[in-house]
């Protein structure tokens, strides 16, 4: 009878790391297939389909707001999450601040300049020193590697004055 129940569990252990290893071989293999895929993605310049009913805006300032340098701009979103650049989790992207209309290529990864702020770590507001004057803001949501989703995901663009 000890020697029947010994059997049965290391027959029992034996069967449990057969499937720990299966499960080990299984998700190594689905993290490669994410990674070229991934990596394909990024090479041919493939964008992300944008998370359905997302929306992009921003909470402050407001249109037509007459305000101070540092000026705060909150960004809002609705519908996504957001995630630092990087990483691939479904419907979570970061944004992407385009300050006095630059012009964008929307079907590419968004170049990062004085004019196109990357918040590549997921942050959701900011402080810019802005000179006195119009200036316009507009953000952009992007996936993981930077390019704008299909359809690209855009706040309307606001007009502020700093005085």
């Amino acid at each position: 009878m000890k020697h029947t129940i010994k059997l049965i569990a290391i027959s029992t252990l034996l069967l449990s790391a057969t499937a720990v290893q299966a499960d080990w071989k299984s998700d190594l293999k689905d993290a490669a297939i994410q990674k070229g895929n991934n990596t394909a993605a990024e090479k041919l310049g493939l964008a992300t389909t944008a998370p359905a009913g997302a929306k992009v805006y921003i909470i402050s300032p407001k249109n037509g707001d007459t305000v101070s340098s540092p000026v705060t701009v909150q960004f809002g979103l609705s519908g996504a999450g957001v995630a630092p650049a990087g990483t691939q989790v479904e419907n979570t992207g970061h944004h992407h601040l385009l300050i006095d209309d630059p012009a964008v290529d929307l079907t590419k990864a968004l170049p990062a300049s004085d004019q196109v702020v990357h918040f590549g770590k997921g942050q959701t507001e900011t402080s810019l020193k802005l000179k006195p004057g119009k200036h316009t803001l507009q953000l952009i949501f992007a996936d993981w590697k930077h390019q704008p989703f299909n359809p690209s995901l855009g706040s309307d663009k606001i007009t502020i004055t700093v005085k």
